[in-house]
């Protein structure tokens, strides 16, 4: 599989039909696939882009079951319960991902040690984190839901392209569906 390194993850393309089997990369003009964000250096990240996700789901799915709240381990998670079809489990972990953006912004804001560097990295997570939800709302086919995370992905000060692209490829698939 293809992939197209990123900071601070990989982009993985998903399928409608075949869940994995074709990967899109973040500036393509003709998006064949909705982009899934991973962090390749953190959480077992690798082992997911290596096609090992049911591994990574042993290793951080007990985490999770602890009331872990990284970042990278939610994120990961669902994209691991995603790559092995199990969407109930990762549309839950992927809410559990987005609270968890949504809490590393707030403390990332109250800090303000680091000043701008502090909103992107913080609204980067927020991204990754609503536009991996978006793409789990659109291949269900709750498209209005999918198109509301990727747009507000694309309203925070990140430089994640992956909304942009899953955005593209749904009004893409809404008007190839519509005709």
């Amino acid at each position: 599989m293809k992939t197209d390194k990123t900071l601070p993850g990989v982009l993985l393309g998903i399928s409608l039909l075949l869940f994995g089997a074709a990967t899109a990369q973040a500036g393509e003009d003709q998006p064949n696939a909705y982009v899934m964000t991973v962090y390749s250096d953190v959480a077992h990240g690798n082992e997911i882009i290596d096609g090992a996700p049911q591994e990574v789901i042993a290793k951080l799915s007990s985490k999770a079951d602890d009331r872990s709240n990284e970042l990278a381990d939610q994120v990961n998670l669902c994209v691991a319960y995603t790559k092995t079809k199990q969407l109930e489990k990762a549309m839950e972990i992927c809410d559990s991902a987005v609270a968890a953006a949504l809490k590393d912004a707030r403390r990332l804001e109250r800090s303000r040690m680091f000043g701008r560097q502090t909103t992107q990295v913080a609204d980067t997570g927020r991204a990754i984190a609503l536009t991996n939800r978006g793409v789990l709302h659109a291949v269900t086919g709750e498209k209005d839901k999918a198109r509301l995370m990727f747009e507000m992905a694309l309203m925070l000060k990140s430089k994640e392209e992956s909304a942009r692209t899953n955005l593209r490829f749904l009004d893409r698939d809404t008007a190839v569906k519509d005709s």
